[in-house]
């Protein structure tokens, strides 16, 4: 607050006169006196010599005047060396990992952030979560995005920044329940994503007796598109299978409380960090990009891309929702 006072102090020596001072550091009249007479108090000296109108400095208000142009221009200086230094930080390779789970989120918040910090060189890399984990502490990457539910360990730090849902897609005819529960879902021939969905989740899947594992969302969504292989994936990740005709989503079920079956159908995303106060500057310009409101609609609209696939059942029929 000192900073300002002086900032007050300099205006007045400039303008000769409180009104205009004041006008000229965009505060009040009555704000500027108060500064400068706390100024005064701070000091312990009469700095101002007043009357019925602005009349000068006293020989103490003089030096203070000094100081205050002096302290004033180191502090320019040190804001300088400070957004040179976050500069600093905004070059060089930025180094990205993701799950496949995430790949839809990955792209948008990357173009996003190579647009606007160009003299960034961004690597990304998929990995497992645990993969994702050793990696940064490690030091192998500057930030990760994954599931957040369970806490990351010691060393780290999770931010969460959206949930989603698990559905099962499928162009086969059946099911046609507008839910399906775990159970049935494994009793399917399944085409797997590789840490598309959470561990436990993966776990459960792995028990369907005719089994699919890839790396390649090309190659998961021409094996559904076939009709024979169904698969189980976020809402996010919707996107990957069109154009697949007759692609229906359905919402698996949450287990009872009761139930043995501990696989979760939902799962919240965000940032794993290494634990820093404060964090690099790149890794809070992408995290702080992630919540910038552009963002936030890019992130909406794509936690939103399974609706067309969503089914309405009638008495009669099963009816896609447009």
């Amino acid at each position: 607050m000192i900073v300002r006072n002086f900032e007050y102090l300099l205006a007045l020596h400039k303008e000769r006169h409180f009104a205009r001072a004041a006008a000229a550091c965009r505060v009040s009249q009555p704000t500027l006196s108060a500064g400068i007479k706390q100024l005064e108090e701070d000091m312990d000296v009469r700095i101002v010599k007043r009357g019925q109108r602005f009349e000068g400095f006293t020989t103490e208000g003089e030096r203070v005047l000094a100081w205050a142009q002096q302290m004033l221009e180191d502090c320019n200086r040190l804001k300088q060396e400070l957004h040179e230094l976050r500069d600093q930080g905004m070059q060089g390779v930025f180094r990205l990992g993701m799950l496949p789970a995430t790949s839809a989120l990955a792209s948008i918040l990357s173009i996003a952030f190579a647009e606007q910090y160009p003299a960034i060189q961004l690597s990304i890399q998929t990995a497992t979560h645990t993969e994702l984990l050793h990696a940064l502490r490690q030091s192998e990457l500057d930030i990760a995005l994954t599931y957040v539910d369970d806490a990351p360990g010691d060393g780290l730090d999770a931010f969460a920044l959206y949930r989603e849902r698990l559905f099962l897609f499928t162009a086969s005819p059946a099911p046609t329940g507008p839910r399906i529960a775990w159970d049935d879902v494994t009793a399917l021939p399944l085409s797997l994503l590789r840490s598309s969905v959470p561990l436990p989740a993966e776990h459960r899947l792995q028990r369907a007796p005719r089994l699919l594992l890839t790396d390649s969302a090309a190659v998961l969504a021409a094996q559904v598109a076939s009709g024979r292989w169904s698969t189980v994936l976020p809402q996010s990740l919707a996107s990957t299978l069109t154009p697949t005709p007759n692609l229906r989503a359905i919402p698996i079920e949450t287990p009872p409380a009761a139930s043995p079956v501990q696989a979760p159908v939902q799962a919240n995303v965000g940032f794993v960090t290494i634990k820093a106060n404060p964090l690099p500057p790149a890794v809070h310009a992408l995290m702080e990009m992630a919540h910038s409101p552009d963002l936030v609609d890019a992130i909406r609209a794509m936690l939103a891309s399974h609706r067309p696939y969503l089914l309405r059942t009638s008495r009669k029929t099963v009816t896609a929702i447009a």
